[in-house]
């Protein structure tokens, strides 16, 4: 049957311009019926239009968007998917199902076709596939493909950047296909300050991730782990790799001489510690980089913000259930060597040791190590006895006998979904983590629960209650007296036994690390955290929307601590001692108390090609933190340590802290055309941290961005540059970060430990000098970037340079006489400057039937200080031994001296006295061997002059320690649900001074030698790397480890951080088992570092001095972990 359609009415939205040659037409709309699409091209084109099948659907939704196209091009658009096909004969349109005949129904034939971009141009590597098959091709130069299908068969059509279209083939041949490009894309919002804006629409310097692509399948527990090297200018360092490490996050560098600077870290809107978050229930994170996009958060945005979304409900989703787990072994990453036996003795004697420590003379022993590694038999036990002193001969390795395999498991179940008018999402995540010190005492325990609900009561009001829960347990061995743990496992020499020994009848464990970790006391971490947030949104106009916001979260923070008093061989000869004369308990507990309120509104509206968006609110947040600390001595029964179990005189302490902050904020964007645009943002805030008089500021900011891409004169290069947008933003912070009572002088009162008279006494530290007119720390930032697509953006790039004045910081004012007996109270006296750039690049594509993606990012700043009460000129430290600043300092400089050689022989004439001309250090007499420093102010003597720029003797500025050229390398690949992924991370510039045991041999009395050290001077090898050593570490040893350039150290280091292989099952397996997704996964984690220093000393770890783990502690881990991924 024939039906004649004779189709009016044209539907507002709907817009079509002529052009008369070659009857070709611009058609854009979108989401209208077919019946009123067709009236329009019957109209425009004077067509008519033939319906041959009474059962095509005429009001089925169609969209079109063709620019300066024939009739063929506007209706295969408007019928791809449909199942409808179409004729054009003359000025006739026919409209019709494609009937198969019987006969040839389900027979194969060869189906051509052409894929297009939105403009008309050929897609070229388009991805065709026949859906639940194997079959398919990609697309030629031009966009063409053939592929052999049946007449009912199904295609899958994709390609980067556009959105996955599926296809019936109904003998449709040749078969036209206009891919439209993913508004997943167009439309990708970034969380911002109390709100979302369209990344397009951006105009701040702003980072964001989706937690599930950076956290992947990797083993890693928390958030800082998850997104090391994941987003540029934001750096994540710590100083171990012990069970629940808490790392530390700094945004773009030094803000502010301030050492508690950290960045504001938001989930949801609200402060909470980004620790006690289990990654798995995070949707993204955004970080706020410059003062124009984290202004609106103010007093406490002076450092950046981090802001974080959890993951919610879905509206209108069926019952989701997704269950994953992660199994991880893992050992040392990087351990150093020690010398063997024998190499350690006789480094004893080349450093003129006779007798060592308790009286073993060195050639005996010697003789000794030789004769028993020619024949060990000889020497069955181990040792000799030779006088009564006992000689030590075997190796043995006490960092392989303090550890063991680590295991780590981690589980995941979360039940979500919604219906339109109700959402929710409950999970459940737990973290069980052993470390590798022996007997288990080295754990982390972590448990979090999350419940969500939202739910429409009406079509204006919406109400939300999220409730989570962390419970969490850190256990470290802890170890009273000597080196400790690490400080013993790095000190003591390779031939040091294990075990046990008996003394006087009595078997005593050997002060082993692996013993000191079975006799030690664990010392206990446990941390509450519940956090209630209540939110209520309201519409009551169509461009209106009212928030208001409640916070409670609760944390308590309570330390055990135990002391156990133990008998140990120690010890050359080995000798009974106790760990301490006395056992000591201790118990501590902090309590924070946060509340915060949020009122906002938001109002958008649109006039023709003007957008305005204005937002405005008020917010007011309190902290109320209460700390007490109890300890007693001489426990009663050591098993079950406890205050009341205990007979020693009491001690105790407490302290608490309140601050509240109080802030009224905006935002205003405009967009003029989708081009052109403008955001200003603002905070009047107020601190209870300041006095009165100067405790409110105003805080603004502005940026600006252009979308060159959207131009006309662009549109030419669309099918090279996707997207280009220029931005500038300026903005202004004030900064809170300093303790509550700074401006109010006090005195603190504690309990002594020892008494007059009996009675115990309570001291007072006399109050210090305090200014009464401080206020805030101001930190000003321009930032200038762009934004950058090519090829239909594959390939992006977003570029930002910035430069940040931090003003008036807290430092001390003019130095006050000495007579008054107080140091000068602090003033906002000091300024500094930082500059730096970031660069984002990332590559999307496709190779046939391989996804792939390939990107890095690079962050480099400096930082000076402009400003500073120093007029000496003075560096490193002052007469209290805190860090001085001077006006022109880049922060992280290392002064130290220029070194020359070693000092050979014939420096020295016949009576060993140094020649005429040749410099010695001030107060040693060198030898050779010893290094010989440059002589930089020609006065023969080297020394540090006065300390100050103008007079800094011999040393100069060698190096610095600031972190440059940071950067993460990242790229994966997926073919037929095999995906590999990998991550890599490193810094690219650092000078780092070490000087510690297991950098320099003997750098303390009576400490071992590694292998990497073994190169020192002597007699016979005097070309060496380390100078002459001394018994004791005494002699000139002092002199030869001054900082100079010899043994600077190159920081810098690239590091595997992570590589995974997964496997994604067919959905069409998994579907008949009723499963909606599973998925495997092979990890590793933290494979290789490519580094400059000698082993065991990782680049990553803030390498110091500190003897009192002799430059040694829990070493970072290497992972590897398997597990699954289950969703139904």
């Amino acid at each position: 049957m024939f039906l004649l359609l004779s189709l009016s009415n044209v539907l507002t939205g709907f817009q079509l311009s002529a052009q008369e040659q070659n009857k070709k037409f611009s058609v854009k709309a979108d989401n209208v019926t077919l019946k009123e699409a067709i009236e329009v091209v019957r109209k425009q084109g004077n067509y008519s239009f033939l319906i041959r099948n009474n059962d095509i659907d005429l009001n089925k939704k169609v969209s079109v968007n063709v620019d300066k196209g024939t009739i063929n091009d506007v209706m295969a658009q408007l019928l791809t998917g449909t199942g409808i096909s179409y004729e054009v004969n003359g000025n006739r349109v026919v409209i019709f199902h494609a009937a198969v005949p019987e006969k040839e129904q389900g027979k194969a034939f060869v189906l051509k076709g052409k894929v297009t971009d939105p403009s008309g141009e050929g897609v070229i590597g388009a991805n065709v596939k026949v859906l639940n098959s194997t079959e398919g091709t990609i697309t030629d130069m031009d966009g063409n493909f053939s592929l052999s299908v049946t007449p009912n068969a199904r295609l899958s059509v994709s390609y980067i950047g556009y959105a996955t279209q599926e296809v019936v083939v109904k003998n449709q041949t040749p078969l036209h296909i206009a891919l439209k490009e993913d508004s997943r894309l167009i439309d990708e919002v970034v969380v911002v300050g109390y709100g979302v804006q369209k990344k397009a629409n951006l105009t701040g310097a702003v980072s964001s991730v989706k937690m599930d692509e950076v956290l992947g399948d990797r083993p890693v527990v928390s958030v800082s782990d998850a997104l090391k090297g994941a987003m540029p200018g934001l750096q994540i360092t710590g100083n171990s790799g012990r069970p629940g490490e808490e790392m530390s996050f700094n945004i773009r560098g030094v803000n502010s001489l301030d050492k508690n600077g950290k960045p504001l870290v938001l989930v949801d809107n609200v402060e909470m510690d980004i620790n006690m978050l289990d990654p798995n229930d995070i949707e993204s994170v955004t970080v706020l980089k410059d003062a124009a996009s984290s202004a609106i958060y103010g007093a406490h945005a002076a450092f950046g913000v981090i802001l974080i979304t959890t993951k919610k409900g879905s509206d209108s989703t069926r019952l989701s259930i997704n269950y994953s787990n992660n199994f991880s072994f893992s050992r040392p990453a990087n351990m150093p060597r020690k010398a063997t036996p024998l190499q350690t003795v006789q480094a004893y004697k080349d450093m003129g040791t006779i007798n060592y420590q308790s009286g073993q003379n060195v050639d005996t022993w010697l003789d000794l190590l030789k004769e028993y590694n020619a024949n060990p038999s000889a020497y069955p036990d181990g040792y000799a006895m030779v006088d009564g002193l006992r000689y030590s001969l075997a190796e043995t390795n006490l960092f392989d006998d303090m550890m063991e395999t680590g295991f780590q498991q981690t589980h995941n179940l979360s039940v979500g979904g919604g219906t339109k008018d109700i959402s929710y999402r409950f999970s459940f995540g737990m973290v069980d983590e052993n470390g590798v010190l022996a007997s288990d005492k080295d754990a982390y325990k972590r448990y979090n629960v999350s419940s969500y609900i939202r739910s429409d009561v009406f079509s204006w009001i919406t109400p939300e209650l999220d409730i989570k829960y962390t419970n969490s347990k850190s256990e470290l061995p802890e170890t009273s007296g000597g080196y400790g743990i690490w400080g013993a496992a790095v000190a003591f020499p390779s031939y040091f036994p294990t075990g046990t020994m008996n003394i006087d009848g009595e078997e005593l464990p050997i002060n082993t690390p692996r013993n000191l970790i079975n006799l030690a006391y664990p010392t206990t971490i446990q941390k509450n955290n519940i956090r209630i947030f209540g939110k209520v949104t309201i519409t009551p106009l169509k461009n209106v929307k009212l928030v208001g916001e409640y916070t409670y979260n609760h944390l308590s923070n309570e330390k055990t601590k135990f002391e156990k008093k133990f008998y140990y061989a120690h010890g050359g000869n080995f000798v009974k001692e106790t760990s301490t004369a006395n056992s000591k308990y201790e118990n501590s507990n902090g309590i924070t108390d946060y509340n915060a309120l949020n009122f906002y509104g938001n109002y958008n509206n649109t006039w023709g090609k003007h957008e305005v968006t204005v937002m405005g609110g008020f917010n007011q947040e309190s902290s109320d933190y209460r700390y007490a600390e109890m300890s007693r001595m001489n426990m009663i029964n050591e098993d079950l340590p406890s205050i009341s179990q205990a007979t020693g005189d009491y001690f105790a302490k407490d302290k608490f802290e309140r601050y509240t902050v109080r802030g009224l904020f905006y935002r205003i964007n405009y967009s003029f055309a989708g081009k052109y645009l403008i955001e200003t943002n603002g905070r009047y805030d107020g601190s209870s941290k300041f006095p009165k008089d100067s405790r409110f500021g105003f805080f603004p900011s502005v940026s600006a961005g252009w979308r060159v891409s959207e131009e006309a004169f662009m549109k030419p290069l669309t099918s090279v540059l996707s997207n280009l947008k220029l931005r500038a933003s300026w903005g202004n912070i004030g900064n809170q970060s300093i303790t509550p009572y700074a401006y109010i002088p006090g005195m603190d009162a504690e309990q002594a430990y020892w008494t007059v008279s009996g009675i115990k006494v309570t001291t007072l530290k006399p109050a210090a000098l305090v200014s009464n007119s401080f206020t805030w720390e101001k930190v000003t930032t321009v930032d200038v970037g762009f934004d950058l697509g090519l090829l239909n953006n594959r390939l992006n790039l977003v570029f930002d340079w910035y430069r940040r004045d931090t003003k008036g910081m807290l430092a001390p004012g003019a130095e006050l006489p000495a007579v008054l007996g107080a140091s000068a109270p602090l003033q906002n006296t000091a300024d500094l400057r930082s500059k730096g750039w970031e660069i984002t690049v990332d590559w999307n594509d496709q190779i046939g039937k391989v996804k792939y993606n390939l990107g890095f990012n690079l962050y480099d700043a400096k930082t000076k200080i402009t400003k500073y009460n120093n007029e000496t000129g003075l560096f490193g430290k002052d007469k209290n031994d805190k860090d001085t600043y001077r006006v022109g300092m880049e922060l992280g400089e290392i002064w130290g001296y220029v070194t020359d050689r070693l000092y050979t022989v014939d420096d020295f004439d016949a009576d060993g006295k140094l020649k005429a001309g040749i410099p010695k250090v001030e107060g040693y007499n060198p030898n050779p061997g010893d290094i010989l420093y440059k002589d930089l102010d020609d006065n023969d003597i080297i020394n540090g002059g006065t300390s100050t720029t103008k007079d800094p003797g011999d040393r100069k500025i060698i190096g610095n320690s600031t972190r440059r050229y940071q950067y993460g390398i990242h790229g994966g690949a997926n073919w037929k649900g095999v995906s590999l992924s990998f991550l890599l991370q490193g810094v690219g510039k650092r000078d780092l001074w070490i000087m510690n045991d297991l950098f320099y041999p003997h750098y303390d009395a009576w400490t071992t030698v590694y292998d990497t050290q073994l190169n020192y001077w002597t007699p016979e090898r005097t070309d060496s790397y380390f100078p002459r050593l001394y018994e004791k570490a005494a002699g000139n040893t002092a002199a030869n480890t001054r900082i100079q350039t010899r043994y600077l150290q190159d920081g810098s280091y690239l590091s595997i951080r992570n590589i995974t292989l997964s496997y994604n099952f067919p959905s069409k397996w998994m579907t008949k088992i009723g499963v909606n997704n599973l998925a495997v996964f092979f990890s590793g984690e933290n494979l290789y570092t490519f580094d400059h220093l000698p082993k065991g000393l990782d680049p990553e770890r803030s390498v110091t001095d500190d003897l009192g783990q002799r430059g040694f502690t829990y070493p970072y881990m290497r992972q590897y972990s398997f597990g699954i991924n289950l969703s139904f």
